[in-house]
């Protein structure tokens, strides 16, 4: 089985003194649907955007589809990102000057994607949106709003999914279902999803989970 990610004695300290993470070791492995829990403030948010590149450790390294992260220009970190990752942020970030369609048809224009619309369309009817096609992210539900979400990050065929507490401003019924959702991607899509929540009544659908406080993993 592939790792996907490993992380090695990962430390984040930012300018006022504060540790966001303590020697965090962690693996994800390809086909795995991995739990990253704790509570706010524990550290799983600046972990994901660490694996993610978004961010720079104070020390430690993360490997991402075995590359040092550290060792990569910031062209190629980038490139890494577009190819393989999508990113889903607890706070949906669609742009609301723009309907359902355009906000995934826009992502793949930006990518350089061909027939970028025909491929909004195939997913947006994947994630049974068709009927909100055109409607503007403020006339969504919640549940609506975050596949949305999903979609966009869906539109350049990633191979890994990070999702930063993806259900946290939905209710536990949505929240289900939403999980319910990245279930089907992993089977269906051959995706390898690392979501961070604080809920745990969603760890039912992880097959582990690593649990994060005050930013150093803890011990059972």
């Amino acid at each position: 089985m592939n790792r996907l990610i490993q992380t090695i004695d990962l430390w984040k300290e930012y300018s006022n003194g504060v540790y966001a993470l303590r020697g965090v070791n962690i693996e994800v492995f390809e086909g795995e649907m991995v739990g990253l829990m704790g509570p706010s403030g524990s550290g799983k948010s600046t972990l994901l955007h660490l694996i993610a590149g978004l961010e720079k450790p104070t020390r430690g390294k993360v490997y991402l589809f075995g590359k040092d992260l550290s060792q990569l220009k910031e062209d190629e970190l980038s490139q890494l990102r577009q190819k393989h990752v999508g990113f889903i942020f607890q706070f949906y970030y669609l742009l609301e000057d723009f309907d359902v369609l355009e906000n995934l048809t826009l992502i793949g224009q930006m990518a350089g994607i061909k027939k970028p619309k025909e491929k909004a369309l195939e997913i947006l009817e994947y994630l049974r949106l068709t009927h909100r096609l055109h409607h503007r992210p403020s006339q969504l539900s919640g549940g609506e709003q975050q596949r949305v979400a999903i979609g966009r990050a869906l539109m350049l065929e990633p191979r890994l999914l990070l999702a930063d507490e993806p259900t946290g401003n939905l209710d536990l019924a949505e929240g289900k279902r939403i999980f319910e959702l990245f279930l089907r991607l992993r089977e269906e899509r051959s995706m390898t999803l690392l979501v961070a929540t604080h809920n745990e009544e969603l760890k039912i659908f992880f097959d582990k989970i690593d649990r994060l406080k005050d930013g150093a993993l803890e011990t059972w």
